[in-house]
C-alpha cells in the first residue's frame, strides 16, 4: 500500500529536493568541476543560450559548452562566478539563478571575430532560468547582454 501524502507534505519534500538541487547547482556553476555540472542534468536535456539562439541538447552538448566555457576564461583572486538572486517556485519545478560572472579571457575566447587581448577583464551579469524534473535540471535558458559578451570591458550606453 502506498502512503498518502497531504499537499503540504509533498511541497515540504519536494522543498527539500529542491534545495539539494540548488546547493548541488551553485557548487558546481561556482568551480570548473565540469562532471559536476553534468551530473545535475537529465540526460534529455537543454540548455538555450537566448542571446544567439545557440540550443546545447542532451548532457554530451552541455559538458562541450561547460568545456568551452572554463577553457576562455580565469578566475584570479577575487573573479568568479557570483550568485546574486537564487530563487525558486514552490512547486519545485522552476529555478532562477541570477549571477555576475567576473573573469580575464583567455585565448580560447571565442565571443566575437576580433578577438579580445588576452587577460582583458570582462563582468557579465547572466540570468539562468531552469525547469525541474525528478530532481534533475530539463531545460536552462541563459539570458546575458551580447555586447557585453562581445566587447568585454567598454562600457555601452543607451540613454547616457
Amino acid at each position: 500500500m502506498g502512503t498518502n501524502l497531504s499537499p503540504t507534505r509533498e511541497s515540504a519534500i519536494s522543498g527539500q529536493h529542491n534545495t539539494d538541487l540548488i546547493q548541488a547547482f551553485t557548487d558546481a556553476m561556482t568551480s570548473d568541476d565540469i562532471e559536476r555540472v553534468v551530473n545535475i542534468f537529465d540526460p534529455d536535456c537543454e540548455w538555450v543560450i537566448m542571446a544567439t539562439g545557440e540550443t546545447f541538447r542532451g548532457r554530451d552538448k552541455i559538458r562541450q559548452l561547460a568545456t568551452r566555457t572554463v577553457a576562455a576564461r580565469n578566475h584570479p583572486a577575487e573573479l568568479g562566478i557570483k550568485p546574486i538572486n537564487v530563487f525558486t517556485n514552490p512547486e519545485g519545478t522552476k529555478l532562477c539563478w541570477e549571477y555576475v560572472h567576473k573573469a580575464l579571457i583567455t585565448d580560447k575566447w571565442s565571443a566575437s571575430a576580433s578577438r579580445q587581448s588576452l587577460d582583458t577583464k570582462f563582468e557579465l551579469p547572466i540570468v539562468l532560468t531552469c525547469e525541474i524534473r525528478q530532481g534533475k535540471l530539463v531545460k536552462v535558458r541563459e539570458y546575458f547582454d551580447m555586447l557585453t559578451a562581445l566587447e568585454p570591458g567598454t562600457a555601452h550606453r543607451l540613454y547616457s
